[in-house]
Formats: C-alpha cells, sequence, structure tokens
C-alpha cells in the first residue's frame, strides 16, 4: 500500500485564498457620486471635477436630438407628395 500523500497546510490556505481574491478583484471598483475621484473612469458617472464624482452635466438646451423613426404628426399637403418638378411620364415615347 502506498504511503499517504501528505498536503501542507499553506497549499490548502492557497487554494482557498485564491478563489476568494479573483472574487474581490471582479467587484466594482468605480465610486457613486459624492466620492473621491482622479479620473473620469474612477467615478459611476463617468464625470470626476474637482477630485469628485460628480452627476453627469445635463445636456445642452438647444442641441438637436436624434430624429424619430416615426411618422411626422404634421399632415402633409396633397401636392407636397410629388415634387413639382418631377415629370410624370419617362422620356423616350414608350
Amino acid at each position: 500500500m502506498p504511503p499517504p500523500i501528505r498536503r501542507s497546510r499553506g497549499r490548502g490556505v492557497a487554494l482557498v485564498a485564491l478563489p476568494l481574491l479573483a472574487f474581490l478583484a471582479c467587484g466594482e471598483t468605480r465610486r457613486p457620486i459624492g466620492e473621491e475621484c482622479l479620473r473620469d473612469d474612477d467615478c459611476l458617472s463617468g464625470v470626476c471635477s474637482a477630485r469628485a464624482c460628480v452627476p453627469a452635466p445635463p445636456l445642452v438646451a438647444g442641441a438637436v436630438s436624434p430624429p424619430d423613426d416615426r411618422p411626422s404628426p404634421l399632415p402633409l399637403p396633397d401636392d407636397a407628395a410629388a415634387a413639382p418638378d418631377a415629370p410624370t411620364d419617362a422620356p423616350g415615347g414608350g
């Protein structure tokens, strides 16, 4: 019969500590509003000002927003459907 395998105590501690450290390293490291920061990446809001996380600034008044995919709620006149200078027949006499 082979001799029993001896396991060191340090190896057991390492096997427990390694997954624990990996779990803690994957946690969120960005800070909430009001906490100290050095870069924009340090804050949950993405804005670091005067070494503190601050909320994102409001949108500029009058800024153009992207167009909607919805149809316009304004009615179009019947004659606006076709361009006034477009020919109704193709040239060539058909």
